[in-house]
C-alpha cells in the first residue's frame, strides 16, 4: 500500500524530502520504496517513470 502512495507522489514530481514529510516516513524508508517501485516497473530514472505513467 505504501508503495502506491509513494508512486502517486513521485508521479506528481514530488521530491524524496517532500514524500517523507507528507507520509511521515524516514528518508531511508522513502528511498527504499522508490527503489522497489523502480525494480517492479523496470525503470532506472524518474524520466523513465514519467514516460511510463504518461507524465511529461
Amino acid at each position: 500500500m505504501r508503495e502506491s502512495e509513494v508512486l502517486l507522489l513521485l508521479a506528481q514530481r514530488k521530491s524524496i524530502s517532500v514524500i517523507e514529510k507528507e507520509l511521515f516516513i524516514a528518508n531511508g524508508t522513502a528511498k527504499a520504496h522508490v527503489r522497489h517501485i523502480y525494480q517492479k516497473l523496470e525503470v532506472h530514472s524518474r524520466e523513465e517513470l514519467f514516460d511510463l505513467v504518461g507524465e511529461s
